[in-house]
């Protein structure tokens, strides 16, 4: 159904969760950290990380460690990238597409809301009832080395045959964006539901070991919190240290059953596969603040040593080496190759995005993908429908690490766009 949404339609069913970020109840300025969170901030915040991740910490290295020039490379594609993206969230355009007043396909909450959970609930069925094992049980009965939960990890989707691979890409497309959004409609309309839905899927997040999957329930009613004008301290900071003793928790149980070894532990191996962290903190922190440093300079690294710099002109990509008809190149799994000595059909090593862009494209690449990732935060920013906002920072934080190609469409982000400007998810009738 097809109709036009009036001003009025749009204050009563999105409180006025506008640009101009007005509290349901009033309008109060927003707190430190709503600020940090709002959509209209995003592409700021992930610009600052993205310099101090991927410029200056790269550049640091390269000026006062024994590292390689892929390292200075880092920094002034980063720098490129970000420029890019600055621009590109200027660029006017479709603009008028969200306006309260543009025309768009109408969609009842609730049954949007029923067929995705209904959608899900039938994957976790299929999943559960086909994967060889379960990561989560096996790492609490103890017993497994790091390499064996890996391996589990790596098969409980990644690992699948035949038809059985389309429950990869079905996961990505509902964990990283369609699941999350409805999440937040249930909120919104404070559904008896939410809180149930919200465990549901922190549970199914957890259940295979993949540490910071379950940050797809987390940040998004973050964001959603901020931009109705809900997040205080006593909210906020809990969140967060909750949020840091999980990841530390799964972290320990996959690393169980290994001792510490503090054989490779030298400062000069800190930024490199090398690196043997001495526990599960220590390994925290590294996995966080040096492998996507490293696994973006080893993607460089691998690029000049096996295919000589040439732009590999989208052969990475399974969708566009099809359509050109190149022979599909698994840059991941090369890179991780190269750092660990052994290929492996279930483990990549992604690098962030401006990096694939490089590879792919050269430089050219890496000004349109910036170009298209701050239009992108444009339109967050401008967006009236909540559940979208709420999603900007899933997309910063898997573009972080990942191909801007891979995650539009594995991740459902190209869905999600043509959703925010096309389809209206209204609460009429809840």
């Amino acid at each position: 159904m097809i109709r036009k949404i009036t001003q009025g339609e749009k204050a009563q069913n999105y409180n006025s969760t506008t640009n101009r970020d007005r509290h349901q109840d009033g309008f109060r300025e927003p707190n430190f950290f709503e600020k940090f969170l709002l959509p209209k901030n995003g592409l700021l915040i992930f610009s600052s990380m993205l310099i101090f991740v991927y410029t200056i910490a790269p550049t640091a290295a390269y000026l006062f460690a024994p590292v390689g020039d892929s390292f200075l490379l880092l920094s002034l594609i980063t720098l490129c990238a970000v420029g890019s993206m600055l621009i590109g969230s200027q660029i006017y355009l479709f603009d008028p597409r969200f306006k309260p007043s543009a025309q768009r396909l109408y969609i009842d909450q609730r049954t949007f809301t029923g067929l995705t959970w209904i959608i899900f609930f039938a994957f976790i069925l299929i999943t559960f009832s086909t994967a060889p094992s379960i990561p989560i049980w096996t790492a609490l009965r103890g017993g497994a080395t790091s390499n064996e939960l890996s391996q589990e990890r790596g098969d409980f989707l990644k690992g699948r045959e035949g038809a059985g691979i389309a429950l990869l890409y079905i996961s990505t497309f509902l964990v990283n964006t369609i699941v999350p959004y409805s999440i937040v409609l249930l909120y919104r309309a404070k559904s008896s539901l939410r809180h149930w839905a919200a465990a549901i899927f922190f549970l199914f997040c957890i259940s295979f070991m993949q540490k910071a999957l379950f940050l797809n329930l987390i940040l998004p009613l973050l964001v959603f919190l901020a931009v109705t004008r809900k997040l205080s301290s006593k909210i906020f900071l809990p969140v967060i240290f909750g949020t840091i003793g999980i990841l530390l928790l799964t972290t320990a149980l996959s690393l169980a059953g290994e001792g510490g070894d503090t054989s490779n532990t030298g400062s000069s191996d800190y930024l490199t596969a090398l690196y043997a962290p001495s526990n599960p903190v220590d390994y925290f922190i590294w996995r966080a603040a040096a492998v996507p440093i490293f696994t973006a300079t080893d993607t460089l690294v691998v690029h000049s040593e096996q295919f000589g710099s040439r732009p590999l002109m989208g052969a990475t990509s399974t969708l566009i080496s099809s359509i050109l008809g190149i022979e599909r190149i698994n840059l991941e799994r090369f890179v991780f190759e190269h750092q660990f000595g052994g290929w492996n059909d279930t483990a990549n090593s992604n690098a962030v995005f401006c990096i694939d862009a490089y590879v792919n494209f050269g430089w050219p690449g890496v000004v349109i993908f910036g170009l298209i990732i701050g239009l992108t935060f444009r339109w967050f920013k401008i967006s009236t429908d909540i559940g979208f906002q709420s999603l900007w920072l899933i997309f910063a934080l898997v573009l972080f690490s990942a191909p801007l190609i891979g995650m539009l469409l594995s991740n459902g982000f190209a869905y999600m766009l043509l959703h925010g400007l096309y389809i209206r998810v209204d609460r009429h009738g809840t």
